[in-house]
């Protein structure tokens, strides 16, 4: 049996001056106005595996792209690693797992053609951190955890998919980001213990304690949001950040079923502003001190969460989805 390979699509535009399509992408359906929420009239675009049979579902991954905010280019990665794990593995079986990328357009996005009107868009990065949209007029105060929150209920409605047991929310570089941040103020529902989290290789990260491995006293807004629990939590979770606290909110997102993974070749300085510095210089050093942080609170390394090293990788989303540990935690665990 000859294993698969689907070339990425070619896209006009650029992260910075915006998509000019919503390309096709082979094996995949672009929905441009998925319903994400009825009343208050939200719709986004996204890529599903197309001709799913619903029945058949028993794991569904939903991806998040990085900055560049290409949605389809992170979908086929994905795909293509499924077919790279089913090559190599009987028991991952295709026909039983749905893959799913929305896309969080900006508003370069919309004036470059990729974008429609009354879908929801966001500023430049606000997407990743969980942040209101800044269009359509039609809605306001729609966070894209909201999205995330909406997509994952989608899979959990058993009446749709009655056999799924497993949502897997993958992200790399900035996708691993907001996954990060979306595990740890993400409301508590009954079905948190069939959903995951795949973290690869984020910029920064969300820590849980005050102190840094790296201090810097002349760097203001360290322990805020997005880079600690202190303040500037966004509207979707202030809820829970008065009514947890700092510590109540650490110790929920200690029991969240985590997966990270690090490329050991990953010595990029990805997010350069000072708050992230403090948490290490390289995607690497900061993963190898975040780690260190899980294992030195009490309770030391949560029994659900995981770590992966993968070793000779860099910041390579395809590089990191097709390793062993990769494609064992996106598909099979």
């Amino acid at each position: 049996m000859r294993q698969q390979y689907n070339p990425n699509p070619a896209v006009g535009g650029s992260p910075e001056t915006g998509w000019e399509s919503m390309p096709d992408v082979q094996d995949a359906t672009a929905y441009r106005d998925w319903v994400v929420d009825a009343e208050a009239g939200a719709v986004m675009p996204l890529y599903q595996t197309a001709n799913q049979n619903n029945l058949a579902i028993k794991r569904a991954v939903i991806v998040l792209a990085g900055k560049g905010r290409d949605a389809w280019s992170y979908w086929n990665t994905l795909n293509n690693a499924l077919y790279d794990a089913a090559y190599q593995d009987s028991s991952v079986v295709r026909e039983e797992i749905s893959l799913m990328a929305p896309c969080f357009w900006t508003e370069a996005d919309l004036n470059a053609g990729a974008g429609e009107q009354g879908q929801l868009i966001w500023g430049k990065m606000t997407w990743v951190s969980g942040h209101y949209n800044v269009g359509p007029d039609s809605v306001s105060k729609f966070s894209s955890f909201q999205v995330l929150d909406a997509l994952v209920a989608h899979y959990m409605d058993q009446s749709i998919y009655p056999n799924l047991n497993t949502v897997v929310i993958a992200g790399h570089s900035a996708g691993a980001q907001m996954a990060q941040r979306y595990a740890a103020l993400r409301g508590t529902t009954d079905n948190d213990d069939r959903l995951h989290f795949w973290i690869a290789n984020p910029g920064s990260l969300l820590w849980l304690t005050t102190d840094r491995p790296a201090p810097n006293s002349d760097c203001s807004g360290v322990d805020s949001y997005k880079y600690g629990l202190s303040d500037k939590i966004p509207a979707y979770a202030t809820k829970d950040a008065n009514s947890l606290g700092r510590d109540g909110l650490a110790e929920r997102y200690r029991g969240r079923k985590v997966n990270y993974a690090w490329g050991t070749a990953d010595n990029g300085p990805g997010d350069t502003r000072c708050q992230a510095v403090t948490q290490g210089s390289t995607h690497l050093e900061r993963g190898q001190n975040y780690v260190s942080m899980l294992e030195n609170m009490n309770g030391g390394m949560p029994s659900v969460q995981t770590v992966d090293w993968i070793e000779g990788v860099s910041h390579d989303n395809e590089g990191m989805m097709n390793s062993a540990a990769g494609l064992e935690k996106v598909s099979l665990s």
